[in-house]
Formats: structure tokens, C-alpha cells, sequence
């Protein structure tokens, strides 16, 4: 039943999308399933393997912890785990673990190419693992680290106890507001994925290949403002992980001014409308949903709206390099 259901969120984003709902309440509708597919996914395994030995939270990260998801994308989740686990306790999460993630496979939440999931034994731990984890990652920033951004310090809880998830969370936003080099570094990691914006406003495109004058509008466009927001929010020890509502919180901060924080907002909707749409596009011709967008496809009214939208990303991107002379952290 999960996975017939599960078969028609495509469907429900064409939907959306010719009703011209907005991208935000789009992402959230299409995450509000997913949470609970995946909150009926563990009631089931309850029910199988029995109460759980100890309390545990399932959190979600990545695309789906924002309320960001487009249909089906892979799993982003893990485990985090009352400290009285005991070794006895173990093999009951990894049963549960494997049980929900196989179950969201079988939906078509594709297993994570990163392993950056539940089944996982290492994203599966108690919550002073968790801890000693975020330490490490805010007081030595590596590569990993950085690489892990976009997962983990964007987690929300699904399902389960909540206090183990405030606990993290009050931890976690706490060191990192204090840590002005860790800042410095996830600016640095926020300047990776530019705009496809080249000399005299022209946009540069992909050369040969399946993808052929299109640009990546998910990596090259959504990817950015999305990394922006992070370090606003985790600079100032905001709980926010949706990317709008970071923007709107910073707003409130010395971290980002209103004007600016209104016009990332505005160039993430527009941006997110035409990947969306671009999207219900391939799936209503029966195709899979990618993110390569041709600008021919594009009005002339939307191509100069996309490239106000890609200067707006490409002058915040500048001030924050600036801010946190982010150049020696690459």
C-alpha cells in the first residue's frame, strides 16, 4: 500500500505544478509524505521487532529535513540513540534501521549513494557519539566535514523522542555561533557551486554529452542560495533548517540584511518554480526528472529574470567571500 502510494508523488508534483503552487509549498507537501511514509515504515517495524529497548530519534537530513524534496530523491536519515544503549541493545536499530530504509527503497527513496544513512552503523550511535561527532566536525573542520554539511547540520526529527534531538540541536547551534574559523570554512564550502553566469550576462552552458547547452539549475542555482542560507543561520545558532525560513530568521540578524535576505528568497522561488516545472515537463512526457535545464525552453522574459536572479546569488557570494575572506579556507 506504502509503495503504491508512494508511486503517485509524481503525479501530485505535476499537479502542484500546473496549479502554480509555489515551489515552497511544493517541497513541503512532497516532504510532509515522505515524513510520513517514514513514520509508518517504523510503526510497522515496531510492530514486527517489538518496543524499542531504549528511546531513539529518526531524523531525516538533506533535501527532505529542509521540506525541499521534488518527488522521489535518495535517503538522507540516520539514528540518534539514548545514551543507556547498551551492546545487547544493537541488533534491534540495525533491524530497524535496515526494515524502514529497505521500505523507503521499495518506495523509490533510492538508497544514498553516500551511505549516508541509518543502516549505517556510523550514522546509527547514541547521542554522546552524535555529540563527539558535531565536536570534531565545528572544532577541526576537514574535507568530510564539509562534505557532510549539507546532510547533517540540516537534520529534523521525523519521528520518535525529542528530546534527544533538542539536545544535539542546542549543542550543536551553540558551538558553531561561537566558532568564527568553522564559519569561515562552511563560507568557504557555500562558494563552491557558482552560478552559471558568464561575461555579458550570458549563461554558460554544459558542452557535448547527454546534457548538451543545458546548465545543472539544481547545483548551479538552488545548491547555492540553499548553502548561503546554512551559513547565515548556523553563524548566528538559528534552529531553522528550511532554506526560506533561514533566510527570513538571519533577516533579523546582523548576519544578513532584510533587502538581501528578500531578494535571495525571491531568486530561490523563481529558480525552484522553473526547476519544478521544468521537471513536470519530463514526467508528463514519461521521462525521469532531472535537473538540466535548456535556456531555450525559457521565454525571454524568464532568461532576464534568471540572470537578475543568478547576479543576486553572485553579489552575495562576493560578500560573504569578503566578510569571512573566505579565499584562504578553499
Amino acid at each position: 500500500d506504502l509503495i503504491a502510494a508512494s508511486a503517485r508523488l509524481p503525479e501530485l508534483q505535476m499537479q502542484l505544478a500546473d496549479s502554480s503552487a509555489t515551489a515552497l509549498h511544493i517541497g513541503q507537501a512532497i516532504s510532509g509524505i515522505t515524513d510520513a511514509l517514514t513514520q509508518r515504515l517504523l510503526q510497522m517495524a515496531e510492530a514486527e521487532l517489538g518496543p524499542p529497548p531504549v528511546p531513539y530519534v529518526w531524523v531525516a537530513g538533506g533535501s527532505q529535513a529542509r521540506r525541499e524534496q521534488s518527488s522521489h530523491s535518495d535517503q538522507d536519515n540516520a539514528l540518534i540513540i539514548s545514551d543507556d544503549l547498551t551492546p545487547t541493545d544493537a541488533p534491534y536499530f540495525e533491524a530497524l534501521a535496515r526494515a524502514v530504509s529497505d521500505g523507503l527503497n521499495a518506495c523509490g527513496f533510492y538508497y544514498c549513494p553516500g551511505d549516508a544513512m541509518a543502516t549505517n552503523p556510523k550514522w546509527r550511535q547514541p547521542l554522546r557519539v552524535w555529540q563527539g561527532y558535531f565536536d570534531e566536525w565545528i572544532e577541526k573542520p576537514s574535507p568530510e566535514a564539509l562534505m557532510l554539511s549539507s546532510i547533517f547540520f540540516d537534520l529534523r526529527r521525523v519521528a520518535g523522542d525529542a528530546d534527544l534531538f533538542e539536545a544535539l540541536q542546542r549543542r550543536v547551534l551553540e558551538k558553531t555561533r561561537a566558532n568564527r574559523i568553522f564559519i569561515a570554512y562552511m563560507a568557504a564550502n557555500a562558494l563552491q557551486h557558482r552560478p552559471p553566469l558568464g561575461f555579458f550576462r550570458a549563461f554558460v552552458l554544459i558542452n557535448g554529452g547527454e546534457h548538451d547547452d543545458t546548465f545543472d539549475i539544481k547545483h548551479r542555482g538552488i545548491v547555492p542560495i540553499t548553502d548561503l542560507a546554512r551559513v547565515y543561520a548556523l553563524s548566528e545558532g538559528l534552529g531553522p533548517v528550511n532554506t526560506t525560513e533561514r533566510l527570513r530568521a538571519a533577516a533579523e540578524t546582523p548576519a544578513l540584511s532584510a533587502e538581501m535576505a528578500e531578494n535571495l528568497e525571491d531568486a530561490l522561488e523563481f529558480i525552484a518554480t522553473l526547476r519544478l516545472r521544468h521537471q513536470a515537463g519530463l514526467l508528463r512526457a514519461g521521462k525521469a526528472a532531472d535537473n538540466y535545464l535548456p535556456p531555450d525552453d525559457l521565454s525571454d522574459l524568464e532568461r532576464t529574470h534568471l540572470r537578475d536572479a543568478f547576479k543576486v546569488i553572485k553579489a552575495m557570494q562576493e560578500s560573504l567571500a569578503n566578510r569571512y575572506q573566505a579565499g584562504r579556507f578553499r
